[in-house]
This record gives C-alpha cells, sequence and structure tokens, in this order.
C-alpha cells in the first residue's frame, strides 16, 4: 500500500489562489485573450489585440483591479471578473467566444 501512495508525491501540484483562478476562468470565458500564467505574486498579464493590461488581486479589498493598463477596481468573482476583462479588451465571451 505505501509504494502506491508514493506516486501521489510526484503529482504535479495544484496552485490555488485568485490569480490562477482568474487564469483558468479566462481560458474558458475568453480562450481568444492571451493570459500568462501568474508567477507567485506577480499581476496577470492580459492581451487582446494590441490591447494590454495587468490585473492583480488586492488582498486588502479583497478583489481584483487592474495593475496597469486601465485603472480601477474588478470585483471579487472569478467568472465576472474574466468577463469584464474580455469586454475592456474588446473580445467577445461566452460558448460562440471561440469560434
Amino acid at each position: 500500500m505505501g509504494e502506491l501512495m508514493a506516486g501521489f508525491d510526484e503529482l504535479p501540484k495544484v496552485r490555488r489562489g485568485p490569480l490562477p483562478s482568474l487564469y483558468a476562468a479566462l481560458r474558458r470565458r475568453a480562450p481568444q485573450v492571451a493570459a500568462a500564467r501568474p508567477d507567485g505574486e506577480g499581476p496577470l498579464h492580459v492581451s487582446y489585440r494590441g490591447q494590454e493590461a495587468r490585473v492583480a488581486w488586492d488582498d486588502e479589498l479583497g478583489q481584483f483591479a487592474w495593475h496597469s493598463g486601465r485603472s480601477g477596481q474588478i470585483g471579487s468573482d472569478v467568472e465576472k471578473a474574466a468577463e469584464l476583462i474580455a469586454w475592456a479588451l474588446g473580445a467577445r465571451t461566452g460558448p460562440a467566444a471561440s469560434g
């Protein structure tokens, strides 16, 4: 039994947190938006057709906010934030977004 359990130590670690969750939501909601995976605590870089921005998680406010490229708060709901980011960059969202 110990040999079977040892294999789980080799599985890749899943990063949880606001920015990795936002990255995943952007991949689902607006796959045409280019998004660089967040590295550590840095902001998420997003772009679409020449429009670029960075999105960060504000711990004090408990919500996403534009880090550069735009200004203001985005909100705390991951799915809504993904849609707002896509909309702000001029990208479509929803089921027909990738086609």
